[in-house]
């Protein structure tokens, strides 16, 4: 029948709520942030969509061209214009290269969105992008990694983005709206009531807000990688949760 209102946006506006709460806690105006993204899919779309929204400017953008088998980066560094983007892009998410380099876009090898001078980073593709060898790569003005997609940083990358001081957001926390939306689902069904997209959207990022905080103070009561403090926090609720049950 359709399932919820705001699940299309979920996950891509989820991870822009993530961002955004980052940005404050580092003191930083997202309005005045640039970012760059690996994939032209719903859930990069939706992010543009609300990273652009807030003021900030995309400057990248990566994706798969599904006629010559590769991936290219479409980079404009006065910031791209999603809705052309969108005009051009077909149900594969493959931007026209002919038609994006007639309007002023660069066209560049697919990993160049990982080196390009831009605040944040968001891998919203495929698992394993940034890797050991890529992640030193990452230009000196990125100050964060927000991880759109599931499992997109190999553990030898980590160690470099630790070393870097780049803030990471991890995949689990950052890319958690869609499956939230699929609760709230539920959750109208159990009422046999329904909500507006914007009630849907407005209770997404009250939960994506609360479930960063709780982690970033994590992170920051223990020294912890934001990665760590996360895995800490889910087995720590799921502890909780058997012992309550009396399994342990």
């Amino acid at each position: 029948m359709g399932g919820s209102l705001g699940r299309t946006e979920a996950t891509g506006y989820g991870v822009v709520f993530a961002i955004r709460e980052a940005l404050k806690r580092k003191g930083i105006d997202i309005k005045s942030t640039t970012l760059a993204i690996q994939g032209f899919g719903n859930v990069a779309q939706h992010a543009v969509e609300r990273f652009t929204g807030y003021g900030g400017r995309v400057v990248a953008v990566s994706c798969w061209d599904q006629k010559d088998k590769v991936s290219y980066t479409y980079r404009k560094k006065d910031g791209i214009d999603l809705q052309f983007l969108r005009s051009i892009t077909d149900k594969f998410g493959t931007v026209s290269a002919e038609k994006a380099t007639a309007s002023g876009y660069e066209k560049l090898p697919g990993d160049a969105w990982i080196e390009t001078e831009a605040d944040i980073l968001v891998p919203a593709a495929l698992e394993n992008q940034i890797n050991g060898e890529n992640a030193k790569k990452i230009h000196s003005r990125v100050k964060l990694l927000a991880e759109g997609a599931n499992g997109p940083t190999v553990p030898e990358a980590d160690e470099v983005i630790k070393q870097r001081g780049i803030y990471l957001v991890p995949d689990f926390l950052c890319n958690a709206g869609g499956v939230t939306c699929s609760y709230f689902e539920q959750v109208q069904n159990n009422m046999n009531y329904y909500w507006e997209k914007d009630e849907v959207l407005t209770k997404l990022d009250t939960k994506m807000t609360n479930a960063f905080h709780a982690v970033a103070d994590m992170a920051e009561k223990h020294n912890a990688y934001m990665r760590d403090a996360a895995y800490m926090i889910a087995i720590e609720r799921v502890a909780k949760s058997a012992q309550l049950r009396g399994l342990v």
